[in-house]
């Protein structure tokens, strides 16, 4: 949904050209300009190699508006591989501690943002789980 606008924004931050892009991930700048227009979807390789090169998930890159910094009040919604039933409001704050084996891996990047993200990303993922109970 956000794929191309984040890819432009992402690059542009980085300060690099498409050509510049199209070389880190083994590519030309015609490929990256089409999938910054989006024309074109990368397939799973290549969005692999984006990703990384962006220190963010596939699943960020693809679903959740980069260009916005996530506060805490700004979580962005699961996409619809995750559907959520009965969901709590996030502003809830009777919020109890729920017991699940759940492995959450984040990456940070040292900045206010990715942790300002971070934080709220993990708090709607315990909204949710709290949701299910």
């Amino acid at each position: 949904m956000y794929f191309a606008k984040n890819l432009r924004f992402l690059r542009r931050k980085a300060e690099w050209s498409q050509s510049d892009l199209g070389d880190k991930i083994a590519t030309d700048y015609n490929t990256i300009s089409r999938y910054e227009s989006g024309k074109s979807t990368p397939k799973l390789e290549a969005l692999t190699k984006l990703a990384r090169v962006f220190d963010v998930s596939i699943e960020e890159l693809r679903s959740v508006d980069l260009t916005k910094p996530a506060g805490p009040g700004q979580v962005e919604e699961p996409s619809a591989t995750y559907p959520i039933s009965g969901r709590r409001p996030a502003s809830s704050a009777t919020s109890q501690a729920v017991k699940h084996p759940l492995v959450v891996s984040i990456e940070l990047d040292g900045t206010v943002a990715s942790l300002e993200r971070a934080v709220a990303r993990l708090t709607a993922i315990n909204d949710v789980i709290a949701a299910t109970n």
